[in-house]
């Protein structure tokens, strides 16, 4: 009997470990699929207030600054709010968002934004940062 026993006792220890490790896989899914969100993007002031897209077109120009005030693509999930001209995108919004740099192509790139160009506030880009795939519609300005 001991040896039988031995045997249940490893062939549990055998199914627990591998119940962890699977639920540690589905853990990682589920962390990764909350990446690829839909995300949105709006050209901000230092302060977080969205401001007319010219502003981070003219930022693209000119090192990301203009007037010597600093411009930024913000990108984040806005708990799906549209916010427009003059408004601030509050702080528990703008702490987990991405900030670009309009005149970094590379950071636009890796956010999933066009190199350079226009890029319209409240345009969402499907499938998260990094996908390169802009979404339809704009708007918010």
């Amino acid at each position: 009997m001991t040896t039988s026993r031995s045997n249940r006792v490893k062939a549990a220890i055998g199914t627990v470990s591998l119940t962890g490790a699977a639920m540690g896989f589905l853990s990682a899914c589920g962390v990764e699929g909350d990446d690829q969100e839909a995300q949105t993007v709006y050209c901000v002031d230092e302060q977080d207030q969205v401001v007319d897209d010219e502003q981070c077109e003219e930022a693209e120009r000119n090192g990301g600054f203009v007037g010597g005030v600093p411009f930024f693509f913000l990108l984040g999930g806005f708990g799906g709010n549209r916010y427009s001209v003059g408004q601030t995108i509050p702080n528990q919004y703008t702490g987990p968002a991405t900030r670009v740099n309009p005149s970094d192509t590379s950071a636009r790139s890796r956010a999933g934004l066009p190199g350079t160009g226009r890029v319209s506030s409240g345009t969402r880009i499907s499938g998260g940062i990094g996908s390169g795939r802009l979404g339809g519609g704009s708007g918010g300005s």
